[in-house]
């Protein structure tokens, strides 16, 4: 079951195709858009992820931040 914070998440990663989300960016996001969650977000994507509706895809770079995207399922949610 999704909760209120993670269909924000959601929306949010929706939002724009553009960016690599990353934990970092989504939360900074979030904190300027005054969503709750923040602080919280790699558990809140983790569970979406196991939910099957948000991917985490492997950035390949040295920060080690993978990034986050909306999973096809989740399209249909």
């Amino acid at each position: 079951m999704v909760n209120h914070t993670e269909l924000n998440i959601l929306k949010l990663l929706a939002s724009r195709d553009d960016v690599n989300w990353t934990w970092y960016n989504l939360d900074r996001a979030m904190s300027i858009k005054k969503m709750d969650g923040i602080d919280n977000v790699a558990r809140l994507v983790e569970n979406l992820s196991k939910a099957g509706l948000v991917d985490i895809v492997p950035s390949g770079t040295s920060s080690g931040m993978d990034y986050y995207c909306v999973s096809a399922q989740a399209t249909s949610y």
